[in-house]
């Protein structure tokens, strides 16, 4: 990650405010301004800037992200490649299996969802397309990491650590560079509610012709539904042939 110099202050809390504003349904300026630790008067100048060029939208007295912000997203997305080519393979797959099919890419060592596929029985989760998440917690993120130059997945552990998200998440730096080898050594991670409790998750990377990881693809649903021989074979085998596929086709553009 390039640090900046001499950062520019404004566009910093600038940037802030729309984060803050990208985690809430919403938010006051006293609100904003209490968690940040910004004067009112400070918020409110540079909501009244973002909304006169529509990045936020006023609504009951609470600032909101307004279309803008979504549409920079879109065009970020469809800049992508790799979503064009996966996401009829991830409709496939949410079809086989009922449950989510999910894409995600690493950027400045997190994980951000690209794309996600609902099957029939898929659950409601808290992940939604430009989510972004730790990747040590989930089986995208551990397959991402496992497929990654060691010194790049050194850095990102160092500098987001090993977060405890439920008390499955491993927060032990061995046994997860352990955890990392297998997953190297058999082409697909697995996630035991370590990111959400009651939620399980198969992941295998997507890589190119020179083996360079491009990102993950996986499939996420309820305990109750992905155990024995479903969660550790069958759905497996789906995404490893999903992930196979897609990998083929982004490399032959």
């Amino acid at each position: 990650m390039t640090v900046a110099k001499n950062p520019i202050k404004t566009s910093v809390k600038t940037l802030t405010i729309l984060d803050a504003l990208s985690g809430s349904d919403g938010a006051r300026i006293t609100e904003l301004a209490d968690e940040l630790g910004y004067t009112k008067g400070t918020v409110h100048h540079h909501l009244s800037t973002l909304e006169e060029h529509e990045y936020v939208v006023k609504r009951g007295g609470k600032y909101h992200l307004g279309m803008r912000v979504f549409q920079l997203g879109e065009a970020t997305r469809q800049e992508h490649d790799l979503y064009e080519v996966a996401k009829p393979e991830l409709d496939k797959l949410a079809d086989k299996t009922g449950e989510l099919a999910n894409l995600m890419i690493e950027e400045h060592g997190r994980g951000y969802y690209l794309y996600i596929a609902r099957g029939d029985e898929a659950i409601n989760l808290d992940t939604k397309i430009g989510t972004r998440q730790y990747l040590h917690s989930s089986a995208l993120g551990k397959v991402i990491l496992a497929h990654l130059p060691k010194d790049r997945t050194t850095e990102i552990i160092d500098r987001h650590g090993l977060v405890a998200q439920t008390p499955n998440t491993v927060t032990d730096r061995d046994t997860f560079w352990e955890i990392l080898d297998t997953v190297a050594e058999n082409g697909v991670a697995f996630d035991g509610e370590e990111r959400a409790e009651g939620i399980r998750c198969v992941a295998a990377p997507i890589t190119d012709n020179d083996s360079r990881v491009l990102g993950a693809v996986s499939v996420s649903g309820p305990a109750s539904r992905l155990k024995g021989t479903r969660f550790r074979d069958e759905i497996p085998e789906l995404v490893k042939q999903a992930a196979t596929v897609i990998g083929i086709n982004v490399s032959y553009l």
